[in-house]
């Protein structure tokens, strides 16, 4: 277990913009700062990173939290992971208690996958470097392919012996158990044998965003036959390929800085681009390319170019994944390299400077490269041509800017010698065809919501959800007391001194809303100063979360409004007393009304001695005493 003291530490220190900031591109906007969610598709900005308050708020999918919030979310680890991440990114010792030293195998199993591929990537890498094997063949591989030390030093390239069982007995010497071990990929069970799945190949460590090695990539040497060229992981708790760019931890800096990326297919690929002095650049793999790929980019840039190999054939194969691209609202661009060659090939036959010149010079939009690549050979075959134009239309179609749409079918009209009007027109009915696709009638489902609509429609009474409205009064009563508790009133106590009296005597129901007022009245009698950041970096994450709910807002009144306009908006804070002495009226006002309602009950369900229903009529008498005298401080009037 982590001490109290390092946690404390850690969220002192991590910043919550410089965390987040370190996975997404935040773009300030009024005191905030903001960005497309990165745990959910998007292309209008709904997550915010509020820099004094210490959180992060996505209001579309309601994500939130603090700095190891974030990084326990983005990178799927557990809390004590989160913390450990965080505190080597800021330099803080790590104190743990005696707990903390169990034997590898009692830990949590994504923490003990991390910590055994960072022991496979350091034997790998010692393999190449140390091992005569590693420098004889793997080492010598590298250099053959042109990659200098620095570059595999850079991307933490290694070797696997070409031993059966080389790695697998320097992990159980570790103290990692078989089944660990094939949990991660590692080792693979044929005819009840074990056996290193990588033997005899340069390895290429695949890092998550953070750096963490999730998955490996090996490359073989010799000639074999059924022997695939490259072996990759099997999926594994820690990764998912379809969720991974290989590259994508050395480049998203750099993507930041520049506002773009460059995409390719292999590995070499990207290690050639940055030898070329291109490092926002991050490769596929050799999949077709899938949304959460996309999305992996869309964190850090809008703007993606693809680089095409000189292959026509494969080029066409490629155009579905850039389709997506589209479809996702980013920019795309395309660069085809000359017949015959690669990014790993071109980069290295012409010098830093020629390439990233061709680069710059042959780069066009991925419509137009589109267009010039389909009407190749058509000729004056109308068949062929109005089948192209319609694939072509189909591309322009899934950009979601009518904008850039409408810009495009110019564009296609000038280069293709073909009607405006008539592009337009066929590219409408495409349109047509997609929305009612996407608003087919689904089979109507029962609805208790919309049968009590219905009720209420007819005019029939509803009866009163009494916990329903006590909540709200009482999470209301809470987003005061976190937001504005220490502001000085007019008698010159803070706000949470009168919510704290006024609140004494009220039983609130709602567990979470019930422990932060427990704890500020807690606090309160130790003359303890309460800052938000408190429950925003609370461990209990219901806690936490209802923090960030009640004090995170998606709307800023601009102060241009005053300085430009002279238009006064009044903020909440000008009436804090006013309103929260309401609505704390109105919430004993609901518990008046839920123990009158549970009182009547008693005199009508059930037969009573005098004595007892006589009790019973006192109490009624006497909450509705109450009940009138709060109805008339809140200027309204009791019938019945």
């Amino acid at each position: 277990m982590l001490n109290q003291e390092t946690i404390q530490a850690v969220q002192q220190a991590a910043l919550i913009e410089e965390v987040v900031g370190d996975f997404v591109t935040l773009k300030k906007r009024g005191q905030n700062l903001w960005a497309c969610c990165p745990f959910h598709h998007e292309r209008t900005p709904s997550f915010s990173v509020s820099p004094s308050k210490g959180f992060y708020k996505c209001f579309g999918c309601d994500a939130a939290g603090d700095s190891i919030a974030f990084i326990k979310a983005i990178e799927g680890i557990s809390f004590i992971e989160a913390v450990k991440y965080l505190a080597t990114k800021y330099s803080i010792p790590i104190q743990e208690t005696e707990e903390g030293h169990k034997d590898i195998a009692a830990q949590h199993e994504r923490d003990s996958l991390y910590i055994l591929m960072k022991l496979a990537n350091n034997y790998y890498i010692q393999n190449l470097w140390e091992h005569s094997e590693g420098q004889r063949i793997g080492h010598a591989y590298l250099k053959e392919r042109g990659i200098t030390d620095d570059f595999i030093k850079q991307f933490e390239l290694g070797y696997s012996l070409d031993s059966w069982q080389g790695f697998h007995e320097y992990a159980l010497k570790q103290g990692y158990t078989d089944g660990l071990l094939e949990k991660a990929g590692l080792i693979v069970h044929n005819q009840e044998k074990l056996y290193d799945r990588f033997r005899g190949r340069v390895i290429f460590p695949i890092h998550n965003l953070s750096g963490k090695v999730i998955a490996f990539a090996a490359r073989i040497l010799k000639p074999a036959d059924n022997q695939p060229k490259y072996v990759n992981s099997p999926e594994t708790p820690i990764y998912h390929k379809s969720d991974v760019l290989y590259g994508i931890y050395q480049a998203k800096q750099k993507i930041k800085q520049v506002d773009k990326c460059f995409l390719v297919e292999g590995y070499t690929d990207v290690i050639s681009l940055h030898m070329a002095g291109i490092e926002n650049v991050v490769a596929s793999s050799g999949t077709a390319l899938t949304d959460s790929q996309i999305q992996l980019v869309s964190r850090f840039t809008k703007h993606i170019t693809v680089l095409f190999d000189g292959d026509t054939a494969g080029i066409k194969a490629a155009l579905r994944g850039v389709d997506k691209i589209l479809e996702k609202g980013l920019h795309v661009k395309v660069i085809l390299l000359p017949p015959g060659e690669d990014p790993d090939s071109y980069s290295k036959k012409l010098d830093s400077l020629a390439f990233q010149t061709y680069l710059q010079e042959h780069e066009q939009d991925f419509i137009t490269f589109k267009a010039k690549l389909l009407m190749e050979g058509i000729g004056d075959d109308p068949t062929q041509k109005a089948e192209a134009i319609k694939e072509i239309l189909q591309s322009i179609a899934l950009i979601p800017d009518a904008v850039n749409r409408t810009l495009f079918l110019q564009q296609c009209s000038r280069l293709l010698d073909i009607n405006e009007g008539v592009l337009l027109g066929e590219h409408n009915k495409i349109l047509v065809r997609k929305e009612k696709e996407h608003h087919r009638p689904h089979k109507l489902v029962h609805n208790p919501v919309n049968e009590l609509q219905l009720t209420a429609k007819r005019g029939e009474l509803i009866p009163l959800n009494w916990a329903a409205t006590i909540e709200a009064y009482e999470q209301e009563s809470i987003r005061l007391l976190l937001n504005y508790g220490s502001i000085i009133l007019e008698d010159g106590n803070p706000l949470s001194t009168y919510l704290l009296q006024e609140l004494a005597d009220v039983p609130f129901q709602h567990p979470v809303y019930k422990h932060i007022l427990s704890t500020y009245e807690e606090l309160a009698l130790q003359e303890q100063v309460i800052d938000i950041n408190f429950f925003v970096q609370h461990t209990d994450e219901r806690i936490q979360k209802t923090a960030i709910d009640l004090t995170a807002s998606p709307y800023e009144v601009s102060d241009k409004w005053q300085e430009k306009y002279q238009i006064n908006i009044s903020k909440e804070e000008d009436n804090l007393y006013r309103n929260a002495y309401k609505n704390i009226l109105r919430l004993k006002l609901r518990l008046i009304h839920q123990l009158i309602e549970e009182n009547n009950k008693l005199l009508k369900n059930t037969v009573h001695e005098p004595e007892e229903e006589d009790k019973l009529l006192q109490v009624y008498a006497t909450l509705k005493q109450s009940e009138t005298a709060i109805a008339q401080q809140l200027g309204m009037v009791i019938i019945g």
